[in-house]
Parts: C-alpha cells; structure tokens; sequence
C-alpha cells in the first residue's frame, strides 16, 4: 500500500533531525503504522494494557526524578536515576507540543536497561508509539513489562 502525503510527513518528522538527534524511528524500516500494531499486538499477547505499562513507566520516571540525580529503587532488582538536560523538544505529532529534555535510565540488576523521557512517555500515551527499533529511547513493550513484573519472564 502507498503511503499518503500525511505518512510520509510524520516518517519525515520522526527521522533524524537537530531536534531528535538520531530520530524515533532507530534503524527500524517498517512504517510507522507498522511499528504501532507490532506494539500494541505484543501488549495483548502478554495480557497488560497499554495503561497498566505507562503507568509503570510513569511511575519510575516519576521517582527517579524526584531524587534528583540520586539512584533510586522501583522494584526488586530494579533502580532508576535522571540525567537532567536544558532545554525542550517538540513532539514529532503535530500539536503535541515541546517536553523537557532529560532522561531517566531504568537499569535491572541482569544489566537490562532502558530510557525514559518525558517525550516518550507522551508519544506512547497519546499515539501508541513506543518508537522504531534501534531508537535510543524505544521502551520494547515486552521488556518494559518484564522489568517492572507485570509479566513472568
């Protein structure tokens, strides 16, 4: 199927940029319609709802930067820290608006780990977009939902 005038835009605005760096969108091929079913296809499997997991999300990212730079616990196993940045970034879905930047890394004790950012806790929130593989903020919905015990690994 081609893809519309309005796809091809937002894959602009999700690729590399000033704003983004490397993009939302990492090393994946698949269009962005694509991506958002595989993910949302993963969360039914698994039996959790896209709420219960950002909840979670939220949660940690929440936590780790109320302890302001300081290593936090979020669960058996699991810890939490924030890196502040200056400055925003804009949502690549027009209208969304800017985010702070920042980030929180979310590490397990086996070395798993993963990113959060205000940005990417929107992007899934308001348009099931856990971002491309290869992305350096994607919250792999299986591993998110691993790490915080919503599932049994």
């Amino acid at each position: 199927m081609k893809a519309s005038p309005q796809d091809k835009s937002l894959e602009e605005l999700l690729g590399a940029s000033k704003f983004s760096g490397q993009g939302f969108l990492g090393a994946d091929p698949r269009p962005v319609n694509e991506i958002i079913a595989d993910d949302l296809r993963t969360l039914d499997r698994l039996g959790i709802s896209k709420d219960t997991l950002l909840q979670s999300l939220r949660r940690a990212y929440t936590l780790g930067r109320s302890a302001l730079g300081l290593e936090v616990k979020i669960h058996p196993g699991v810890t939490a820290i924030a890196h502040e940045s200056m400055g925003h970034i804009p949502s690549p879905f027009r209208g969304d608006g800017v985010f702070e930047k920042g980030e929180v890394v979310i590490r397990a004790a086996d070395g798993a780990e993963l990113i959060l950012t205000d940005l990417g806790l929107a992007l899934i929130e308001k348009h099931n977009f856990f971002q491309g593989h290869g992305a350096r903020y994607r919250i792999d919905p299986a591993r998110a939902a691993a790490l915080f015990g919503l599932i049994k690994t």
